[in-house]
């Protein structure tokens, strides 16, 4: 997980390292923002986190 800000390096590690890790990318920056946004990215991305770390792909 990191924010969309991260998206094209994590591509490229990825791609040079040849492994597809499952990944999930939140809007960017993080550092700014209050507790209350910061909990509510979380609960967004909840149910694509447990999507990815249930997948038989994983």
């Amino acid at each position: 997980m990191a924010t969309v800000e991260f998206e094209p390096a994590a591509a490229a590690q990825s791609k040079a390292i040849g492994f597809s890790p499952a990944l999930h990318f939140v809007p960017h920056p993080i550092q700014n923002r209050t507790p209350e946004e910061l909990e509510a990215l979380a609960d967004a991305a909840v149910p694509n986190i447990l999507a990815l770390i249930s997948s038989k792909d994983a």
